[in-house]
């Protein structure tokens, strides 16, 4: 059984609960005299104030929509929309405003509110939606933007991105958010691959993803969801905890297979065959040596072959997390002996794997035992 995702672009049509970080978004008089529509719902459901119509109050937000024309209202909503920019951690469920006792048609209102396509933290009517996608002085659409991926995606830089798009994690708005393949550990022989919308990282370093699947229902910590997001994320899934391993770094190897940092590559270079883990510094791409960084500007990258992953001897419940470069640092132990780095290669061809003993392994490959950390 899988949980169906929820678009919070869209506000239910019924709206009878909120969650904890959900603002219902309504239009009313600036009396604030709450008698009935969408209005008189937030007075009684959900604490609007009597003698509030401009604003939050209690677990709302009012509009002032009557009396008065289109050129009245701007100046409200522009409010609302700055509002909401000011508070990206809260969820607006914004109604059809001005569209019933008002009067207004939803071809008149929505344009208002066009901006709001491009503030994730507000969900729209759907039926505004065709209204809002037309900028109303050109006469043409309104472009929705994806934001560019970094050129090179650190840990550090992973751990940036996902506290800027927060909410939009919690909320599972993908749409606007940079394209990456995150890799991470599912279970011994098993990577996974998600994107920057399906994971969170804590401060400390832990990594969380969003799973669907209800086999992960008892894995979840909705303690956690609750402390990172400040809402319950209804509808989400099930968050529990992985081991990061690495990114696609948008290069292919010798045989067309994507490189990911973490992995162990193969430089092919006339008589030169060296085992190398790549990492990812500030500066670009690069394979961590026992003394220096090569980068991969500097290597033809057809004589790349991936081998395998520093993703060997792991703990079941990792903690405190070690990053990729202190796992690819290590690889390149300056002090190795020549057998003790060929047993490090040996190991990184059967990732991911918690087995600890060397013999383990050892044994793995007189058998011809295969893993799948390739796929």
């Amino acid at each position: 059984m899988k949980i169906k995702r929820v678009n919070h672009h869209f506000s239910p049509s019924n709206i009878t609960e909120l969650s904890k970080c959900e603002v219902f978004v309504f239009g009313s008089n600036l009396q604030g005299t709450h008698g009935g529509g969408a209005a008189r719902i937030a007075y009684n459901e959900f604490g609007a104030e009597w003698g509030v119509g401009e604003g939050p109050t209690g677990r709302c937000y009012s509009i002032t929509t009557m009396p008065g024309g289109l050129d009245v209202i701007r100046p409200y909503v522009e409010d609302f929309l700055n509002y909401a920019k000011k508070h990206p951690m809260q969820r607006f469920l914004l109604t059809r405003v001005g569209c019933g006792i008002a009067g207004f048609k939803d071809s008149e209102m929505a344009p208002l509110f066009a901006e709001a396509i491009d503030i994730p933290n507000i969900a729209i009517p759907r039926e505004w939606l065709p209204y809002m996608l037309i900028d109303i002085t050109l006469g043409c659409k309104i472009p929705m933007k994806r934001e560019e991926s970094p050129k090179v995606i650190t840990e550090e830089a992973l751990n940036r991105l996902c506290k800027k798009y927060l909410y939009e994690i919690g909320a599972g708005i993908g749409e606007h958010l940079p394209t990456m393949r995150i890799r991470y550990v599912s279970n011994t022989n098993e990577f996974c691959y998600t994107g920057l919308e399906n994971c969170f990282f804590l401060e400390d370093g832990r990594m969380y993803v969003w799973e669907t699947d209800e086999k992960w229902n008892e894995f979840h910590n909705q303690d956690i969801v609750e402390m990172v997001f400040a809402d319950e994320c209804k509808g989400r899934g099930f968050a529990r905890q992985v081991i990061y391993a690495g990114v696609d770094t948008g290069v292919k190897d010798s045989n067309g297979n994507s490189i990911f940092t973490g992995d162990v590559i193969r430089l092919n270079d006339g008589k030169v065959i060296s085992e190398l883990a790549l990492g990812a510094f500030m500066k670009g791409y690069c394979f961590i040596l026992d003394n220096h960084s090569l980068f991969l500007t500097d290597c033809d990258r057809n004589s790349m072959t991936r081998i395998g992953t520093v993703f060997f001897q792991l703990n079941t419940h990792e903690y405190p997390i070690s990053t990729i470069n202190e796992r690819t640092m290590n690889f390149n132990g300056w002090y190795d002996s020549n057998e003790e780095h060929q047993q490090k290669v040996l190991m990184s061809k059967f990732t991911p794997n918690y087995e600890k003993e060397i013999w383990k392994y050892l044994a793995m490959e007189e058998i011809g035992l295969e893993y799948q950390w390739y796929k």
